[in-house]
C-alpha cells in the first residue's frame, strides 16, 4: 500500500506541477526533475534510488511514448517541405555539437580526447517537445516549428550512435572511419524504411479491422509503437527514428476514433514524462553537483552560445532561412530526457569518471532548460517572430455511436481570409451529405438557415462523412 500511496502522490504532484510550470514559463521537466530530487535521500531521504539500468529502460519506453505522441500530431505534409534542414540539423548539426562541445569539455573537465567527446555526443541532441512546452499558444512561422519538429525526432538516433561509438573508443581504442559511416546510415535507412512499411501494414489494418470496443484501438496502436520499436532495435536500426515514421504515417490516416485515439496518446504521453523525469531525478545525489558546478556552467554556456548557433549556422546553409530565424532554431536547442538518459550508458558500462559525466549531463540540461524555457518566448517576440496567438487548433467531435457510419462533426472557425466569409449558407455549394448542425457567434448560438451571411470567427458544425472531411475544410478555412 506505501508504494501505491507514494505513486498516487508523485502522480498527483507531476499534474500540479505543469500548471505550475506554465505560470513560471520554464519547461515541465524542470520541475518534474526537481520533484525527483527533493524525494530523493540526499534531501527528504524518502526515496533511496540508484538503478540506473531501470531508469535507462523506463526512459527508452517513455521516449517510445512521446515520439510516437508527437509523430501522430506531425502534418506530414509540413514534414515533407523542412525535410532538408531537419535531416541536415540532426546529422550535420549533431555532428558539429559533439565536436565542438567536445572541445569545450577537454578543457572544462581536464579529460582525455574519447571521453570529452562521449559528453559531447550525450548532449548532442534537443528536445523539441520542451520548446513547444515553453512556447505554447504563440505563433511562430511555420516552416521554422515544422523544422524544430522534426528535427527533434530525427537527432535522438544520430546522438545514440555516436555516443555507443564513442564509449567503444573509450574502453577499445577508436573506431573506423568507414564503420562509422556505414553504422550510421543502417541505423537511419533501416529506421526509415521499417517504421514506413510498419506505418502502411497498421493503417492497412486500421482501415479493415473493426474491433468490439472503441476502447481497444488506442491499445492496438501503442502495441505497433512498441513492437516497432523493439523490431527496428532487435536488426540494429534506429527503433526512435522506426517509431517517428509509423506516427507520421497513421497521422495522415483516417484512424477509427481518431480523436479519442489521439487524447488516449496525449495522456499517455503526459504519464510518461512525469515517470520518467521525477525518476531520472531520482537518480541524481545533489551532494555530487558542486564539484561540477563551474565545469557544467561552463559547458552548458558554451553549448548555448558557441556550439549550438555554429551548428545551426553550418545546417542551414542555403536553406531559405533569414538571420532572425536562424538565432531562433540556435537558442530553441534545449537540452532534455535524451542527454540524461544516454548518461545512463557509461555508468552501466563502467567507464571511469562516468559518475562526474552524469553528473556534468544533468547539471547542463538542468541549465539549458531553465535558462533557454524561461528566455525562448521572449527571444522569439524580440526577434519579431511572434505573430500573436496562434490560431485555434482544429477540432473533429467524433459521433461514437455513428463510427460504423464513418461520420463526424467537425468544429471549423472561419479566418477572416476564407472565401466563405460574406456569403450566404445556402451560396456555399456543400455536398449533399453535409450539414451545418450550428453556429456560434460572439458567444451566441444561432441555428443556420440558407440565408445565414456567415462572418469572419464564426464557428460552424458541420457533420459530414470522414472521406468528406478533408474538402469541407477546405472550402471554409482556405488554403491557410
Amino acid at each position: 500500500m506505501q508504494v501505491l500511496l507514494i505513486a498516487g502522490g508523485l502522480l498527483l504532484t507531476g499534474v500540479v506541477t505543469t500548471k505550475l510550470a506554465s505560470r513560471m514559463g520554464v519547461p515541465a521537466l524542470v520541475l518534474f526533475l526537481l520533484v525527483g530530487m527533493l524525494l530523493g535521500s540526499d534531501i527528504s531521504g524518502l526515496i533511496y534510488y540508484d538503478d540506473a539500468w531501470t531508469a535507462q529502460l523506463v526512459g527508452t519506453v517513455a521516449l517510445v511514448i512521446i515520439l510516437f505522441e508527437g509523430g501522430l500530431h506531425t502534418d506530414w505534409s509540413r514534414l515533407r517541405r523542412v525535410a532538408m534542414p531537419a535531416a541536415s540539423l540532426a546529422t550535420v548539426g549533431v555532428a558539429v555539437t559533439v565536436l565542438i562541445t567536445g572541445l569545450l569539455a577537454r578543457f572544462a573537465l581536464g579529460v582525455d580526447w574519447p571521453l570529452a567527446l562521449l559528453v559531447g555526443a550525450i548532449v548532442g541532441s534537443t528536445d523539441a517537445a520542451a520548446v513547444f512546452a515553453v512556447i505554447g499558444n504563440q505563433n511562430i512561422p511555420g516552416r521554422l516549428k515544422a523544422t524544430l519538429e522534426a528535427e527533434s525526432g530525427l537527432n535522438d538516433p544520430m546522438a545514440v550512435v555516436l555516443t555507443i561509438l564513442t564509449m567503444e573508443w573509450v574502453s577499445h581504442g577508436p573506431p573506423s572511419g568507414w564503420a562509422t559511416v556505414g553504422l550510421l546510415l543502417w541505423q537511419i535507412v533501416l529506421g526509415g524504411v521499417l517504421g514506413l512499411l510498419a506505418g502502411r501494414l497498421a493503417a492497412w489494418g486500421l482501415s479493415r479491422l473493426r474491433l468490439e470496443s472503441s476502447g481497444l484501438y488506442p491499445i492496438l496502436l501503442f502495441a505497433a509503437a512498441i513492437f516497432t520499436f523493439a523490431l527496428t532495435s532487435w536488426l540494429e536500426g534506429s527503433g526512435f527514428i522506426a517509431v517517428y515514421a509509423l506516427a507520421v504515417m497513421l497521422g495522415g490516416t483516417e484512424m477509427p476514433y481518431r480523436q479519442s485515439v489521439l487524447r488516449f496518446h496525449e495522456g499517455l504521453a503526459w504519464l510518461a514524462q512525469m515517470v520518467m523525469f521525477i525518476l531520472l531525478g531520482l537518480l541524481v545525489f545533489p551532494r555530487q553537483l558542486p564539484p561540477v558546478i563551474l565545469p557544467g556552467l561552463l559547458l552548458a554556456g558554451g553549448l548555448m552560445l558557441v556550439a549550438r548557433p555554429a551548428a545551426v549556422w553550418l545546417s542551414t546553409l542555403g536553406m531559405g532561412f533569414s538571420l532572425r530565424e536562424r538565432a531562433l532554431l540556435a537558442w530553441a536547442g534545449l537540452r532534455g530526457a535524451v542527454p540524461i538518459i544516454l548518461a545512463t550508458y557509461p555508468l552501466l558500462a563502467g567507464v571511469p569518471g562516468s559518475d562526474t559525466i552524469f553528473n556534468v549531463v544533468f547539471f547542463v540540461v538542468l541549465t539549458s532548460a531553465v535558462v533557454q524555457g524561461a528566455s525562448i518566448s521572449r527571444v522569439a517576440g524580440a526577434l519579431g517572430l511572434v505573430r500573436g496567438k496562434a490560431p485555434p487548433k482544429a477540432v473533429t467531435l467524433e459521433l461514437i455511436a455513428m463510427e460504423r457510419l464513418d461520420t463526424v462533426l467537425l468544429e471549423i472557425i472561419l479566418p477572416a481570409g476564407s472565401e466563405a466569409v460574406g456569403r450566404e449558407l445556402a451560396a456555399l455549394n456543400l455536398p449533399d451529405q453535409a450539414t451545418v448542425s450550428a453556429l456560434l457567434r460572439s458567444g451566441r448560438v444561432i441555428t443556420p438557415r440558407g440565408a445565414t451571411r456567415l462572418q469572419a470567427g464564426d464557428t460552424l458544425f458541420v457533420l459530414v462523412g470522414k472521406d468528406q472531411s478533408a474538402g469541407i475544410r477546405k472550402l471554409l478555412e482556405g488554403d491557410g
